[in-house]
Order: structure tokens, then sequence, then C-alpha cells
């Protein structure tokens, strides 16, 4: 029987192993990605036969269950149905990739799956990044040369302790630039700053952009399999190209051998911000759907044909 725990920062050590397991490009199957949102969606786990869960709360969508890390899938799947009818929950996975669709549905007989587009992950070829070459990135090209341009002393480098108190005053003045009181706004800021406060624990990658002494902009990411995920990215919009500049700095220091893609995760639904990542012209959009099964019992050994 599955036996779910809230999750906190202190098991990420514990549980980093698993993620490597994934197979996905998905951003929501980083260590990034689930302990910087834990709080927001009330994330709990498990751990059971070298297997990894996690149950979420959306927003909108109520208890739902990530695709395990580890072990066998149709195991997996029994042992969450089982979970769900010992504790009267409807049984949802969310997000479910394009390429387990198929054997999701098949398994569980009778389901549903809609796409949410607000959902989807933007992947890029890291090449593209790195230098916007050609006519369809002449634009952040462009934006790059003006940089160089207008900004005679510029710098890139790793994040090291003593730029804190920088970065977070370049925070707070984002804060006051935007006047965003969202809930997942206010979150994003909040575990910005813990992830800066713990880039040991979280392993992050971290490269902040310098204009002369002043603070253009920074980016957190990780790398996993061959995808380097870019999970934070603020810049100071008073900076012509400063985000063309951080986007393609990043990529040169952090997408080194084996890393030919980078995950700029998604949108929210936000129509400045669609633009702004179909503007980088992604090679995919990685689908996402919400999985409703109508009936676990189903998928116990006892109830299959």
């Amino acid at each position: 029987m599955l036996d779910f725990r809230p999750l906190q920062l202190e098991d990420l050590p514990r549980l980093r192993p698993y993620f490597a397991y994934s197979g996905s490009r998905l951003c929501d199957t980083t260590p990034g990605t689930v302990f910087i949102w834990r709080d927001m969606y009330r994330t709990e786990y498990a751990l059971w036969d070298n297997s990894l869960y996690f149950k979420v709360d959306y927003p909108g969508v109520g208890p739902t269950f990530t695709l395990p890390l580890g072990g066998g899938r149709l195991e997996q799947f029994r042992q969450i149905a089982e979970y769900c009818l010992q504790n009267k929950l409807p049984l949802r996975f969310v997000p479910v990739p394009k390429d387990e669709l198929d054997r999701m549905l098949h398994f569980f007989p009778g389901s549903t799956a809609q796409a949410d587009r607000d959902t989807f992950d933007y992947l890029y070829r890291s090449e593209d990044l790195k230098f916007f070459r050609g006519k369809k990135l002449s634009g952040q090209r462009n934006h790059v040369n003006r940089f160089h341009k207008t900004y005679g002393t510029w710098t890139f480098r790793p994040i090291v302790p003593e730029d804190l108190p920088m970065i977070l005053a370049l925070l707070d003045r984002y804060v006051q630039e935007h006047e965003k009181d969202s809930v997942s706004y206010l979150e994003d800021l909040n575990k910005t700053k813990e992830v800066l406060n713990n880039l040991d624990l979280y392993d992050m990658k971290g490269g902040l952009l310098m204009v002369e002494d002043r603070l253009a902009g920074f980016s957190l990411g990780e790398v996993l399999g061959d995808t380097l995920f870019i999970h934070i990215e603020k810049a100071d919009r008073e900076i012509f190209g400063a985000y063309q500049m951080l986007v393609s700095q990043f990529a040169q220091a952090y997408a080194g051998e084996g890393v030919s893609f980078l995950n700029r995760e998604d949108d929210v639904g936000d129509p400045g911000l669609r633009t702004s990542k179909l503007s980088y012209h992604p090679v995919a959009l990685l689908e996402k759907y919400v999985v409703t099964v109508p009936d676990p019992v189903l998928a116990l050994p006892d109830a299959r044909p």
C-alpha cells in the first residue's frame, strides 16, 4: 500500500536518483520543477518497490498523480488504482506525455484524455539558442548585435554566493515593476529565492549577465539526459537585448557535449509569454494530457479480463 507524505526540501538528496529513470524531456519530471512547485501543488510522495510516486493537488483539478519514476509501469498503475479505491479518491494522471498516452488508455479502459495547451513545454535545439543562426532567428540575433553595440563592457559568469544580495535586489525591483499578485507569480519569486539560497542542494546551474557593474539578468536550470531545463529566467527590461543575451549565453555555458535540447517550460497561457517563446522557434511543443479514469477497479489484478 502506498504511504504518501508531504514533500520537503530535505528529501531532495534521497529522491534525486529516481529522476534518472524519467526518460522524458518534460520539465515536470525534473527535480527542479517538482521541488520548486511542491508547496503550490501540495505535493506528496511515496516510495514502493524501487519506484517514486508523486501525488499533487492542481488548482481546478484536485488530487492527481504524475507518472511514477522507476520500476514497472503496469504495476505502478495498479498500485495507484488500489490507493485511490481504498482512499475513495478519483483517479487522474497529470501530466501524461503523448508517448505514454496509448499505453495508459489501454490499461484503463474507458478513460478520457484532454490536452492542455497552456501547459505544453517549449523544446529547442541547443545550437539554435546558442548563436541564433539562420533567417528564422534573425530577430533575436539583431537584439544580441544591438546589445553588443550599446553595451561595450559585459560579462556572463556562474553565480557565486557573494552575488545573492545583488540578485535579491533585482528580484525586489522585479516585483515592484510588474505588480502581479497571482499566487503562482508570488510562489515563483519565493522559490527563486529558495533555489538561490540552496544552489548546492538543488544542484542547479546558475549564470548571471553583467553590464559593467549592473546586473542585467540571471538564469537557473539543470541538465537531465540530453536536455538543459531552464527553470528560472529574470532580466532587467531596461537593458535592451538582455533576455536574448541571457538565453544565448546560458545555452553556450551549460548546453555542453551531449546536451542537444533546451526546455524552456510552458507559457501558462499568458499571451505575451507565448508570443515570446514562439519567436525563438521551438522544434517541438511537448504535449501534456489530463487522463481521467472512470473506474480504477479495472486496473486491479482480479478484475482484468
